[in-house]
């Protein structure tokens, strides 16, 4: 039975509710704390920041994981990172932590923590509080949506997605705009389901669904304090680890996408494949090759058909390769191949170039591998947002 792409929520999940509310860590109103709670502990694997600045959520996330490998809540907020904050960040990420605990009556460290927001900001720990009171008097299974939205920061949209074998169910949500780059990517991600899977075997589907989606993808060549990916299983229906493995990339390969093109002030998705590659690394690293350059963003926000710019991009990393086997399409146009620019209509490219997706190809012709990347155009409304960030 194959995987079905599906609108499903975390709250589909038996045994699963959740609340968003608004407790003022954001301006107008808006949704700034997530809340999940489980009725039994739940398995769980998380990949965390390759930063060495680490965020205080993520420093107690991961010493609250390695102490039982399950969880039995999540609480996110949105507006204060609680990043380069010091003993008080970590003080107010266990607060965080022990207010979720107490209402129900678990240690502290079945429950899982993650902020998002201004570095060095502190948490206002009488909002959270509040927050937190008023998420759990909302405790509900028709909050799915709002969670993501919750979780937002420069997101223009929120970050759903879902797929469906048989009665076994893959959901989950993220949010991720900006300072997006490999290991991992500025992002929060949380994920569910229901298939019976330990704690090992979810390190190990999570590792290579990251590898191939998260660990792809860059708008700015920035890293954040903060990344977190988490997935949870409440382990009740049976499905082998393979078959998993293939829904768990749809999810995270969709998310990967949503967030390359949702990036700051982006106006279009790239997306790069380099194609029969001597080696999976070799493929990896030059499709992000192709999408951290700031010349080929540049060029495509301007539909500009610079395709050398491409090929500069692969000859920087450190491999090598011969210029006489590559063929370079933009879209369907091939533009060179056998060491040569071709006779193309530059003018169907542009044209092709004005649409909100653009996808290349770089075939090596030296092997069998082959890896995506996506990323996103850079533009003048990217700087803007960034330039005035904090103010």
């Amino acid at each position: 039975m194959a995987w079905k792409v599906e609108k499903l929520y975390l709250t589909d999940i038996k045994g699963v509710k959740a609340a968003a509310v608004s407790c003022g860590l954001k301006e107008n109103n808006k949704l700034d704390l997530a809340l999940i709670v489980f009725d039994k502990p739940a398995n769980a694997a998380s990949m965390f920041t390759r930063n060495t600045v680490k965020a205080a959520p993520v420093i107690v996330s991961k010493r609250h994981l390695e102490k039982y490998g399950l969880i039995q809540a999540i609480v996110i907020n949105s507006g204060q990172a609680n990043a380069c904050t010091g003993e008080r960040g970590i003080k107010d990420a266990e607060f965080m932590a022990e207010e979720v605990a107490k209402r129900i009556g678990i240690e502290k460290e079945l429950v899982f923590v993650a902020s998002t927001g201004k570095i060095g900001a502190c948490l206002e720990r009488d909002k959270v509080a509040y927050g937190i009171d008023l998420a759990f008097k909302n405790l509900s299974k028709n909050s799915g949506k709002d969670i993501a939205e919750a979780i937002m920061t420069t997101d223009t949209f929120p970050k759903l997605s879902g797929v469906k074998n048989g009665n076994v169910i893959i959901s989950g949500i993220a949010k991720g705009a900006g300072m997006i780059h490999p290991n991992m990517a500025t992002m929060l991600v949380f994920i569910g389901t229901n298939a019976k899977l330990g704690n090992e075997a979810l390190k190990r589907v999570l590792k290579r669904s990251v590898d191939k989606s998260f660990h792809q993808i860059s708008i700015d060549g920035c890293s954040s304090t903060n990344d977190t990916v988490l997935i949870f299983s409440t382990e009740e229906e049976d499905i082998s680890e393979k078959r998993f493995q293939k829904g768990l990339d749809m999810v995270t390969q969709n998310f990967a996408k949503m967030i390359a093109k949702d990036g700051e002030g982006a106006k279009k998705l790239i997306e790069v494949s380099v194609e029969k590659a001597e080696s999976l690394k070799k493929a990896r690293i030059m499709a992000r090759a192709v999408v951290m350059s700031n010349l080929v963003k540049a060029a495509i926000a301007g539909g500009d058909d610079n395709w050398g710019r491409v090929l500069a991009s692969i000859g920087q990393t450190e491999y090598v390769f011969d210029l006489d086997k590559i063929e370079l399409y933009i879209g369907e146009h091939l533009v060179f191949a056998k060491n040569e620019p071709l006779g193309y209509n530059s003018q169907e490219v542009k044209n092709y170039l004005k649409g909100s997706e653009v996808r290349i190809r770089i075939i090596l012709n030296e092997g069998r591998y082959n890896a995506i990347s996506w990323g996103c155009d850079l533009t003048e409304e990217y700087v803007k947002i960034n330039a005035y960030y904090r103010t």
